[in-house]
């Protein structure tokens, strides 16, 4: 016996089964319906994402629903494009000392006039402004973060507001140079 021999002989064609012309048609029409199916729910979908970056568009940094004041300026917001960080940090300052100071003689006191005359408070402020934007703003806000912000950065910094970084007068009365002097920030031209 050769190799040839071992090369089956295809028996009568007309015993493989053959789809009838029927049948194809349907199988046509149910993969016809599925396509459809699929390109409504696309067009959907389409739809659905178009009015999501739309929203997004409109409003980039929703407000949480915890938050009862309005959020501060920001130069990140679309009408203050162009602003520096310095803006946002300026804005949070007035936002602070108009909603977080406590009662007299307590640590919350109003941040001081002079905060950019003390390099070591402005940097503290700078971070203290954007851990609270992103406790209160846009989708990644969220109240864990924001209690988080209110139970320990805030009252932390208070504490060092009024024992590091400023002397005494700068809180009652005028500024009093002590610590590190004035450095130029990076936004001031």
């Amino acid at each position: 016996m050769n190799s040839d021999d071992d090369i089956p002989i295809p028996e009568n064609e007309d015993d493989d089964p053959q789809r009838s012309a029927a049948e194809i048609a349907a199988m046509v029409e149910r993969l016809w319906s599925a396509a459809q199916s699929h390109e409504a729910r696309l067009g959907l979908l389409h739809e659905r994402l178009g009015r999501l970056e739309a929203e997004e568009e409109s409003n980039p940094q929703p407000v949480a629903r915890w938050l009862t004041f309005p959020a501060p300026p920001a130069a990140e917001d679309a009408e203050h494009q162009g602003e520096t960080p310095l803006f946002t940090i300026a804005c949070f300052v007035h936002y602070y000392n108009e909603v977080y100071v406590g009662r007299t003689g307590s640590r919350a006191v109003a941040i001081p006039d002079c905060w950019l005359n003390h390099p070591g408070l402005l940097a503290e402020i700078a971070t203290l402004t954007y851990t609270w934007r992103a406790a209160h703003l846009g989708r990644h806000a969220n109240v864990r973060d924001a209690q988080y912000w209110h139970d320990r950065w805030r009252p932390a910094f208070a504490e060092r507001l009024a024992t590091e970084w400023t002397h005494p007068h700068c809180l009652t009365a005028t500024h009093k140079q002590v610590g590190a002097s004035d450095l130029k920030d990076r936004y001031t031209e």
